[in-house]
């Protein structure tokens, strides 16, 4: 990292900021001179509508986005591209040639291996004309799963699918055997795409639990084995290759395209209590949630996108169809999330989709680097500080200035050359990792909202509104209302409540669940979303609780743990949290998986302590009490009251990861699982607590 101009930085930016919590310039630390001009950083971004009104209530107390004024609500992103099948054939209008790449090792080097759309649209109507020689059925009556980590045969059985206006089931990678059986019974799934030849051999020797399933693709080739395994138990079986060849040498049918009512999908909620759902959402459901994309920086076919998040869950397929609609390139990671920003670099994508723990181990992993060099740590305070007032000035974060030549510059090439836009949702993010990737990296950084019921996004944040903890106004495509909720204190006239959601984009309800459906619409057709949120002044949305997340302790008091959780996760200690309460406790306590570098650093410069393992280090007493304490003073520090921070912690070196259990595919913690994983750790610290408590009323 270069000292240069760190005296110009002070003099410009360090006479604003405080650096003890690092704690960057705010609106109201800027001269008034300033406020309204660019001074020598240029002209403000003109946003969409006016950043102090983004939002217009209705009569009937729900808000639409400010921008549509009197008009009506907006069914998608372009007129005509209200079907997946016309949004993907838009690309190569617009510009797009290559689509579907992934990196293949030539003569000893990595290379990017593309498909075009036309190539991508000739196999796909291959694959459509092989499901119709099996006597599957056209039209939204009959299902087809695909059981896949992301790759470009995912998306282009997901075409072929949609060819005959069939609807296409992802299952996650990771899902387990039972709500594999679960949904592909619920489903009647008589054809499944499955990526590895495991997945073949189990779905074969589940035979007793698929009563329905007969035929499997597989995209990789078919072994002899596995042919003979399939013989044996009356399935058919196919390589993706030969499937592919059957419907080519097939005469042609015509497509039957769908309309913009067909259903499309049904998207399985990810499941962090109970059984999966199956919500259905149709092609204009799909196609209205586009509207997101009308804060990208660019519609151009020429830019590209990195497929990392699991294309079973709605927030990635969102990214995919609004890429193919501009003619995007779309790149496929090699599966390796250790792999992952070395694919992002090769790749150099303009916008990335992603999710807050994402973010917060790049953030983590660039702090470990300067933590125990103070010069350069202050030159990267300094910087940053300097781009927040730029940021706040200009309302657009850019790379442009000396300070990213000389000093931010090999930060910001972990995200590759071309990065401009990162598109946040799937959880609450923490303030310092906004501020970090918008000051460090300079780019944009855009909070999202939204659920699998929504077609992923309802509101998205304002290119040019610069605050953080606003999730931004409703889109074009659906009204966003609040409501009271009386049991946890919350009322609309206070300006909190749970968030109602109606529009293009909502689902029409759950597959096969007509008591699901009817539980979770209010009369007038809002969508119950359970998240509780309240309205800015200016019009835009906040989250500030989860309902079904959020319980009453013992002393009356109501806490949300998965908030506390959002709080803790900006500590170095953390690199995982689960926050746990118990309706007949008065104490929180939490399930931590600390980073293993800081830890280790932590525990010989405080402590003396070296030569231990990372497991013997989590069984620290003294290193558990030295996180809870930094908890304290993080809760006290953000002024919270102490009942919503924890009492106890424990250290265990088991990260929590999808193919244990205990997180969804986006990350999220599975609370219920957690619970019962760790359960014995839990009731140790509860047991710890009543008796301290104890103690003291003795004394």
């Amino acid at each position: 990292m270069s000292y240069r101009g760190l005296n110009l930085i002070t003099r410009q930016a360090i006479v604003h900021s405080s650096f003890r919590h690092a704690n960057l310039l705010t609106r109201n630390t800027i001269p008034l001179a300033y406020q309204n001009r660019g001074f020598f950083f240029g002209k403000k971004r003109e946003p969409k509508c006016d950043l102090k009104h983004q939002s217009i209530v209705q009569e009937d107390g729900g808000r639409k986005a400010a921008w549509l004024k009197d008009g009506p609500l907006q069914h998608g992103w372009f007129d005509g591209a209200l079907t997946t099948y016309t949004s993907i054939r838009r690309g190569p209008t617009v510009g797009g040639k290559e689509m579907l790449g992934k990196r293949v090792m030539k003569n000893g080097k990595l290379e990017w291996e593309w498909i075009t759309y036309e190539q991508a649209i000739e196999t796909s109507d291959h694959v459509s004309q092989a499901i119709r020689k099996l006597g599957i059925e056209t039209g939204d009556e009959t299902n087809i799963g695909i059981y896949s980590k992301n790759r470009p045969e995912w998306i282009i059985a997901d075409m072929a699918i949609h060819n005959f206006s069939n609807v296409s089931v992802p299952l996650y990678d990771t899902i387990t055997n039972d709500d594999m059986h679960f949904i592909s019974n619920l489903c009647e799934l008589k054809l499944m795409f499955v990526d590895l030849e495991d997945k073949t051999k189990q779905l074969i020797r589940d035979k007793s639990y698929l009563p329905t399933l007969k035929y499997i693709v597989q995209f990789d080739k078919v072994s002899s084995e596995t042919r003979e395994l399939a013989r044996e138990n009356d399935f058919q079986v196919w390589s993706f290759e030969e499937f592919s060849e059957m419907g080519k040498k097939e005469k042609p049918r015509q497509h039957v395209p769908p309309t913009p009512e067909t259903l499309a999908t049904i998207s399985f909620t990810s499941g962090t209590t109970g059984r999966p759902k199956g919500v259905m959402l149709s092609h204009m459901n799909l196609c209205s949630s586009t509207m997101s994309c009308d804060e990208f920086d660019s519609v151009s076919g020429d830019d590209n996108y990195l497929s990392y998040l699991p294309l079973a869950h709605i927030y990635e397929r969102l990214c995919t169809l609004s890429n193919f609609t501009i003619g995007s390139r779309i790149g496929f990671f090699r599966g390796d999330p250790t792999l992952l920003l070395e694919d992002i670099q090769a790749l150099g994508p303009r916008s990335v989709a992603t999710v807050p723990r994402v973010i917060d181990k790049i953030h983590k992993g660039v702090m470990r680097q300067v933590a125990d060099k103070p010069v350069k740590r202050m030159i990267l305070k300094a910087a940053m500080a300097y781009k927040m007032y730029h940021y706040k000035m200009t309302g657009k974060a850019t790379r442009n200035t000396w300070v990213d030549k000389y000093i931010l510059h090999k930060i910001q090439m972990l995200l590759g050359p071309n990065v401009r836009q990162i598109i946040i949702g799937a959880a609450k993010s923490d303030t310092s990792c906004l501020e970090f990737m918008r000051g460090a990296f300079g780019i944009e950084v855009l909070e999202g909202y939204g659920q699998t019921e929504t077609s992923g996004p309802t509101t998205i944040q304002l290119v040019g509104d610069t605050r953080i903890g606003c999730v931004g106004p409703p889109m074009a495509c659906c009204l966003i209302k609040l409501v009271d909720v009386p049991d946890l204190g919350y009322y609309v006239d206070k300006n909190g409540g749970e968030i109602l959601v109606k529009g293009h984009n909502v689902t029409s309800g759950y597959y096969k669940n007509p008591e699901a459906t009817a539980a979770s619409f209010t009369e007038d057709g809002y969508l119950k979303t359970g998240d509780i949120g309240r309205f800015t002044p200016e019009g835009s949305l906040q989250i500030i609780d989860r309902r079904k997340n959020v319980f009453k302790l013992p002393q009356g008091k109501f806490v949300a743990p998965d908030l506390t959780e959002s709080l803790y996760t900006s500590s170095r200690f953390v690199t995982q949290i689960y926050v746990h309460g118990d309706l007949q406790k008065p104490w929180l306590v939490a399930v931590v998986v600390p980073d293993p570098e800081h830890l280790a650093a932590y525990a010989k410069l405080k402590h003396n302590i070296e030569g231990k393992t990372y497991e013997q280090l989590c069984n620290t007493p003294e290193l558990a009490e030295d996180v809870l304490r930094h908890f304290v003073q993080l809760t006290e520090g953000h002024k919270r009251p102490r009942y919503e921070g924890v009492y106890a912690v424990h250290l265990t070196p088991v990260a929590f990861s999808v193919q244990n259990g205990l997180t969804t595919p986006t990350l999220k913690n599975k609370r219920n699982a957690l619970a019962q994983f760790f359960k014995m750790e839990i009731d140790g610290m509860y047991k710890k607590l009543e008796t301290s408590e104890l103690n003291e009323l003795a004394q």
